[in-house]
């Protein structure tokens, strides 16, 4: 009964509405749970590997990390280290790719030590913080395999890559080729682009190889004057902007540009171009993929320095495991390197090698 006196029978609706609205979220949630269901059956068909590796218990967990901006050549290094990881059911992590965030190589350093994971593969920068951090890594049983760049003072176990007096005598022998084709060869200046945080003495180790080479074979040629370039490699728009640099600067051009690294070797490629230098300037490049290959097939690059980075990611993981299983491993480990010229790159091509 109301205010009013009149009596006011209940609304049923409430209760029948009520039923009505669990009936339809009960039907709802049985099409979701159907739909899932057969998504997941579709994927697992597509893609068994998937609920496989979920489940895939690894007896080794090593970190990898590297600096960002060569990314080709890297890629190649990480997939054969995964391949050769595979075969003892080792598991390697790209902390960089992982992780998702743009952190510096030290600070992804820093994690994998404080992670406590059982090794680490390292190309990145070097100094004394990287040395200290490694020093760490040692201490607390953890193996360390350096790549491209040693740190011979450290405890690392093992270096992996490519023997620097070597890589110099192969540049000289490329520079001594370009001063063959004038009948009265003149000194040559070459300008080597190296990473701003390269060791002093691992520029001494190249020069002093380039010397060694001309006072062994070419007595007769003058010796190059080289000017080394200290490349910003931060990031891939900076290395950009200081290689185009160089190409304006006209009254120093170099006669002969040595890039030490892939990421020089397309930068200096690409603004020779857009310089219209080509024929000016003579590149001697670094590593080898399908672009790098058409420019020395073009002759816009002279030739080029192929590294076997199967091999350096394949080492890595076998210096490791060797470590983790005896307690040593050999200090250096050298990859394959050669030289690929104009007819080299043309036989490449033929047979699809270097699409990355």
């Amino acid at each position: 009964m109301n205010e009013s006196g009149v009596i006011r029978k209940p609304n049923n609706n409430y209760g029948e509405r009520a039923l009505r609205i669990i009936a339809l979220s009960i039907f709802l949630m049985l099409i979701v749970a159907i739909g899932s269901a057969i998504v997941y059956n579709s994927l697992r068909d597509r893609m068994p590997g998937i609920v496989l590796n979920e489940t895939m218990e690894y007896k080794g967990h090593y970190a990898f990390i590297v600096k960002g901006e060569d990314e080709d050549f890297w890629r190649g290094v990480y997939y054969a280290a995964c391949d050769e990881a595979d075969k003892g059911s080792i598991y390697i992590e790209d902390l960089r790719d992982y992780l998702g965030v743009n952190y510096d190589d030290k600070d992804l350093l820093r994690v994998a030590v404080n992670s406590s994971v059982d090794g680490i593969i390292y190309g990145g920068s070097i100094d004394d913080e990287v040395r200290e951090l490694i020093d760490r890594a040692v201490s607390e049983g953890i193996g360390v395999v350096l790549l491209q760049n040693d740190i011979e003072a450290s405890g690392r176990q093992c270096f992996v890559g490519v023997n620097n007096y070597e890589l110099g005598q192969m540049y000289a022998s490329q520079i001594a080729d370009i001063m063959s084709t004038e009948t009265d060869p003149k000194a040559k200046t070459v300008d080597i682009l190296v990473d701003k945080n390269m060791s002093e003495g691992t520029t001494n180790v190249i020069t002093m190889a380039i010397e060694d080479y001309f006072a062994d074979n070419y007595p007769q040629y003058p010796l190059p004057i080289f000017n080394f370039k200290a490349i910003n490699s931060d990031d891939i728009f900076r290395v950009e902007e200081d290689i185009r640099s160089l190409f304006l600067d006209e009254e120093n051009l170099p006669d002969i540009m040595m890039c030490l690294n892939s990421i020089y070797t397309r930068s200096a490629y690409q603004a020779i171009v857009d310089q219209n230098r080509v024929g000016e300037v003579q590149i001697i490049g670094y590593y080898v993929d399908r672009s790098i290959l058409e420019a020395v097939n073009k002759q816009i690059i002279y030739s080029t320095v192929s590294v076997d980075t199967w091999e350096m990611g394949r080492y890595s993981v076998q210096a490791l495991n060797e470590y983790r299983q005896s307690g040593y491993t050999n200090s250096y480990m050298p990859v394959n390197t050669q030289v690929v010229g104009l007819r080299e790159a043309g036989k490449l091509i033929a047979v699809g090698e270097g699409s990355s």
